[in-house]
């Protein structure tokens, strides 16, 4: 069998589960068109206009959503399978969809926000994990990133619809797409890891044969593929005995050198992916504009910002298999950092009073630069390392515990962000953000292992 044939059904899943990336996406880039339409006298809400205050609400409880959605994807992917788990997504983003429909006050869209962000913990939890289990070595990577750009596709979408069409009839498309999603997923079996880690060997042979491109009773398979399959039973073992004591995670199974080491570079990589800033400046698109001296509407920015994600997160994907990750984080970490500082000087010399007339431009140049590198690989790529650097056995929790951290960290960007414009001004706190890169980067440097092309336990002993 060809090699590309036995990937087929490996991009398929990956298509349709990134369905739900490009849900997330869309619900998340609702607020930016539509925060000012809802501030305006002519607001759609029965109950008036919101205020600035209930703005940030809005804006922020789309993190809590998300905290509250990974914590309940831990426990359910473990217990369900991860494709259950999958569906607890789709359904919150199509209840959240309707919300915005019927909303007749601001604590309907504090709602609607909550359940997009409880999607979104959701999919950040199980879309890693269930391509991280289902793809073979040579395209993991690859697969793997996809899921941000997938997330940038749906902001993209949502933030040219609202720009043209009329608020009520975004919400009617958001709905569509976890239509299409209800259409192919039940096609996907669940992954090979978690079919044997519950004691199914036959249901996860078929899964990995599903996988891998052979059907079901097919004698004449790859050496590779009972390679596979053979450290997949080494692991979890296929007998009720093994697979009891496997799903019983101690405080022995935490402490590892292994899990140790993964806990640290997780919480970092969470840390580098948030406190770079890229996820609050964006929320901030139409300040850092202005004070660009940018005459462009505020959706227009957004459309422009949308735009310059997208290209990032695809070289991204076309990169990590080539590049590999450590390089691709190091490259966006201490890009991002020259970006940021230029940024800061420039904002400084302007507030001390320096003629900054002919550098107008130079903002918007180093805001577009540092999310382009952003997109390359601070904001994907830590998902795709946490993925493959957990142990199998303890892979739900200490994974749902950096994604825990990972919300935290981003509503503390998004809601405090504006307090450190105010105590540090633009220069400072793009100083900030500017530090924070460049530690990131060296931190990857001294203590990330490269994972490209590496099978699970070749990773372990990286980790060990």
């Amino acid at each position: 069998m060809k090699q590309t044939n036995s990937a087929r059904n490996q991009y398929f899943a990956t298509f349709v589960l990134n369905l739900l990336g490009i849900s997330y996406g869309a619900s998340s880039g609702w607020m930016s068109p539509s925060i000012p339409i809802l501030k305006s006298p002519e607001s759609p809400l029965p109950s008036g206009p919101i205020s600035s205050e209930e703005g940030s609400w809005i804006g922020a409880t789309l993190c809590l959503g998300g905290l509250v959605g990974n914590i309940v994807s831990c426990w359910m992917a473990d217990r369900y399978g991860r494709k259950w788990t999958a569906y607890t997504a789709v359904i919150s983003q199509m209840i959240s969809g309707v919300l915005i429909i019927v909303a007749k006050n601001v604590y309907h869209l504090i709602a609607m926000r909550f359940l997009a962000g409880f999607g979104g913990g959701v999919c950040y939890m199980v879309i890693p994990m269930f391509i991280a289990e289902i793809a073979e070595d040579r395209i993991r990577g690859l697969l793997a990133s996809t899921l941000v750009f997938s997330s940038n596709l749906g902001l993209l979408i949502m933030y040219t619809l609202g720009a043209y069409l009329p608020y009520e009839i975004v919400p009617y498309i958001l709905i569509v797409v976890p239509v299409v999603f209800l259409v192919g997923f039940p096609m996907i079996p669940d992954t090979p890891f978690y079919l044997m880690r519950r004691n199914e060997p036959q249901r996860s042979e078929n899964s990995l044969r599903f996988y891998r491109g052979y059907r079901p009773g097919t004698q004449h398979v790859s050496i590779e593929f009972h390679q596979e399959l053979g450290r997949l039973k080494d692991i979890f073992g296929d007998g009720e005995k093994q697979a009891i004591q496997i799903n019983q995670i101690t405080w022995r199974d935490l402490v590892t050198p292994h899990a140790r080491k993964a806990f640290l570079i997780g919480i970092s990589l969470m840390a580098f992916n948030q406190f770079c800033g890229c996820f609050a400046m964006l929320n901030y698109t139409a300040t850092i504009f202005a004070e660009s001296g940018s005459t462009l509407p505020v959706n227009m920015s957004a459309i422009v910002t949308g735009s310059i994600q997208m290209v990032g997160s695809y070289f991204s994907t076309m990169l990590v298999e080539r590049a590999g990750r450590k390089l691709l984080l190091i490259i966006s970490g201490a890009g991002m950092a020259i970006g940021l500082s230029i940024f800061a000087g420039y904002s400084y010399a302007k507030n001390i009073g320096h003629d900054v007339e002919s550098l107008t431009w130079l903002p918007l140049v180093c805001f577009s630069f540092v999310i382009l590198l952003a997109s390359l690989g601070a904001l994907p790529l830590p998902f795709v390392v946490l993925a493959e650097i957990v142990p199998q056995k303890v892979k739900g929790f200490i994974f749902s515990f950096c994604m825990g951290i990972s919300w935290f960290f981003a509503f503390m960007s998004v809601k405090f962000v504006s307090t450190l414009f105010e105590l540090l001004g633009m220069h400072g706190t793009m100083l900030v953000f500017s530090i924070c890169s460049l530690s990131g980067a060296i931190f990857v440097a001294i203590v990330v292992p490269e994972t490209k092309g590496k099978s699970f336990s070749t990773i372990a002993k990286l980790m060990s």
